[in-house]
């Protein structure tokens, strides 16, 4: 859940960068990565971690970057983000899209439109990152929505490069019940005792967070809030809004959850040493063998 997401980043991100005392008796982390559908709150979180900690953000992100720095510039522009971070720590290095910096196809990366190939940044990257030492509080935070475009070599490569992979999840039952009235709030308005709020949790399944919000932007118009006493929200006028938004495929989020499997955690809690201790059988059925 959302609350498990925040306890996390609270325990590796924002104390260790916010306090140097936390930072080093605490487990050490150069990167991050945050993946998980569109509209879940990914560049959020990474605001909030540097705000909270009183980090300095700086967004490698490639379109932010794009055109910016051309050629062999690149490796220079790098090299002086990571500098200046150093020296004024704590600092969050942020890259949107960074699975398509891992990326080595280049008939793929000419598909996304840019003036710059995205891994441009990918080779100083490596280099600075694994310059990184202990007591430097800086993070490398990544975000991204499609982590399974990175396939064979680039894959391996991607998910080697990040200490720490945290999947943002879909709102749940329960999360929903506190969103919908929270961002009512949040934009003027109120909903009511009556206001059939669990129905309302039942029929949000598969929308993201972001969808929410922007259903109720669209619906709280100016108007609207100061008719608000005559006439309170319902549920069909909330529906009218919220089937115009796209809910979050089947398909996306089985991509999402494959991409979790292959994560270092995930494999090691659904038994990773296992085809090592069968290796191990075999050599010690070898050496009975043998000895016989």
């Amino acid at each position: 859940s959302m609350a498990q997401v925040r306890q996390v980043l609270t325990e590796y991100c924002i104390l260790p960068l916010g306090s140097q005392f936390i930072h080093e008796r605490a487990p050490y982390l150069k990167t991050l990565l945050l993946y998980g559908a569109e509209k879940t709150g990914r560049t959020l979180l990474t605001q909030a971690i540097a705000n909270l900690s009183g980090a300095n953000f700086f967004d490698l992100s490639p379109r932010n970057t794009d055109g910016k720095y051309p050629g062999k510039n690149a490796n220079m522009m790098v090299h002086m983000t990571f500098k200046v971070a150093r020296t004024m720590a704590p600092s969050v290095i942020y890259i949107d899209e960074c699975e398509k910096v891992f990326i080595s196809d280049k008939k793929k990366l000419r598909e996304y439109g840019s003036q710059e190939p995205f891994n441009r940044i990918k080779k100083e990257l490596l280099k600075e990152v694994k310059a990184l030492q202990p007591g430097e509080r800086v993070m490398v935070i990544g975000n991204s929505r499609e982590p399974h475009l990175c396939v064979k070599k680039d894959e391996k490569a991607f998910i080697s490069f990040w200490n720490k992979t945290i999947f943002t999840p879909l709102p749940d039952y329960a999360s929903f019940k506190v969103l919908w009235p929270g961002l009512v709030e949040r934009h003027g308005g109120r909903l009511l005792y009556e206001f059939d709020l669990s129905t309302l949790a039942h029929i949000s399944e598969n929308y993201a967070s972001g969808h929410i919000d922007m259903v109720v932007h669209s619906l709280l118009t100016k108007r609207r809030i100061e008719r608000l006493k005559q006439l309170p929200l319902n549920i069909p006028e909330v529906l009218q809004w919220l089937c115009r938004m796209e809910c979050v495929s089947k398909e996306v989020d089985e991509l999402l959850r494959k991409f979790t499997d292959k994560t270092p955690a995930m494999a090691a809690l659904k038994g990773a040493g296992k085809p090592s201790s069968a290796k191990a059988d075999k050599k010690g059925a070898k050496k009975g063998k043998g000895k016989k």
